[in-house]
């Protein structure tokens, strides 16, 4: 299972730096983070498709704050 989202954001390279560190701990799911000019891409991959939701959910949830407090 696989997802790629793309969020439109206003530092993209500060919301990639905040997330990288969690990113990087779990074994089962990969997830690749990108900073672009105006966005964010996150590229989610894992076996099961109840964390693909409940990543694709809390990431969701992360930039929203994220993006919200840089403004």
């Amino acid at each position: 299972m696989q997802a790629t989202l793309k969020i439109e954001c206003k530092n993209p390279k500060i919301i990639m730096n905040s997330l990288l560190p969690d990113a990087e701990k779990n074994k089962e799911i990969k997830i690749k983070i990108t900073a672009k000019k105006s966005h964010v891409i996150v590229d989610i991959r894992t076996q099961k498709i109840s964390y693909l939701k409940a990543v694709i959910n809390s990431y969701l949830s992360l930039i929203k704050m994220l993006n919200e407090m840089g403004e």
